[in-house]
């Protein structure tokens, strides 16, 4: 039975998701006291085990907890959902897969700016592309007519983009750090205190598919008032909804090796082939891919390639590479 691991940070997000589940016990971590429920779900193909965990806020307590839960559960599947403020064309209710998260707090103060040095998270790529679809197809339309509250929006609409990540509640519609996000990250269609956390400490595990959404709560500049509507279990009630309509789409499977490769690759090199020249320093031709769409569409692309036998490159050349990059990581995700 494949086992998956959903992760929020509020109580709030934790009872909407234990919602679609069955058979519900508590089960603690048995070094650290970290309490977990733990239940069961029917998928069209099959019961899984759903593990649901709480990290509180910030993305340091985002990351501990789920490194913790990632290895007492060893997860094929881990998700954070919940809730977020939306920053642009997003309205309360709506739901975001995170495909990037930019983390905004890091960098170097001077004497005149905040010089900014970002890290970025990134959600696996099949689960992004599997999301889209569903956020676009007709039976998540139809299960959204039993979600929708009309005192906060006539439709939840899916978007998928970058979500800003950093440590401050912000309820100020004027204030300097959205300022510079407006400036640094003007793409980001929400912003929340979680996901760089729980993406970082997924990286590592090239094994378990990642992936982030979000439910918008509420706009900065109408925090207050939708907080006091009851905007945040709305939005939890929705990204819950959406969570598990996405995991009947999900293909449980031993994956292959090309799988583990493509999901490692993604998560190593997320800006795509021309990441550290890894594709020709393996003896790929550039020319042969599309270098204008996505890191992750990239790599897919790659590896159909190779599959293909296609540009004089093969799957242990590419290994090899990325073993003079990440050698001890790559001998410990592949057992070699």
């Amino acid at each position: 039975m494949n086992t998956i691991l959903i992760l929020t940070a509020l109580e709030l997000e934790r009872q909407a998701v234990l919602a679609h589940l069955e058979n519900i016990q508590q089960e603690i971590h048995p070094r650290t006291g970290t309490d977990y429920s733990i239940g069961y779900y029917d998928t069209p193909t099959g019961r899984v085990k759903v593990v649901v965990g709480k990290t509180d806020q910030t993305n340091t307590n985002a990351g501990i907890e789920t490194e913790r839960a990632l290895t007492l559960f060893s997860p094929s599947h881990a998700f954070f959902v919940g809730v977020a403020g939306g920053l642009k064309d997003v309205k309360v209710g709506d739901i975001v897969i995170g495909k990037a998260v930019f983390g905004y707090e890091r960098g170097k103060e001077t004497n005149k700016e905040f010089l900014l040095r970002p890290q970025h998270g990134y959600s696996s790529y099949d689960l992004e592309r599997i999301a889209e679809a569903y956020g676009n197809s007709d039976e998540w339309k139809t299960k959204t007519n039993a979600l929708i509250n009309p005192e906060f929006s006539s439709a939840i609409l899916v978007y998928s983009g970058t979500i800003a990540a950093g440590e401050k509640v912000m309820t100020n519609i004027d204030s300097e750090t959205l300022n510079f996000l407006r400036k640094n990250v003007s793409n980001a269609l929400a912003i929340e205190m979680e996901g760089l956390g729980f993406l970082e400490a997924c990286r590592p595990y090239y094994q378990v598919k990642s992936l982030l959404l979000r439910g918008i709560s509420d706009l900065i500049k109408e925090k207050a008032g939708s907080d006091e509507n009851g905007s945040q279990p709305y939005a939890s009630q929705n990204v819950s909804a959406f969570l598990f309509g996405l995991i009947d789409k999900i293909s449980f499977h031993n994956g292959t090796d090309a799988d583990y490769i493509l999901e490692l690759l993604y998560k190593l090199y997320p800006r795509g082939v021309e990441d550290n020249h890894l594709w020709e320093r393996a003896g790929g031709k550039l020319h042969r891919l599309r270098l204008n769409t996505s890191g992750g569409e990239q790599w897919y692309e790659a590896i159909k390639l190779i599959e293909k036998g296609i540009g004089g490159i093969t799957m242990s050349s590419l290994v090899t590479e990325m073993k003079k990059d990440y050698s001890e990581n790559i001998d410990k995700q592949l057992g070699t």
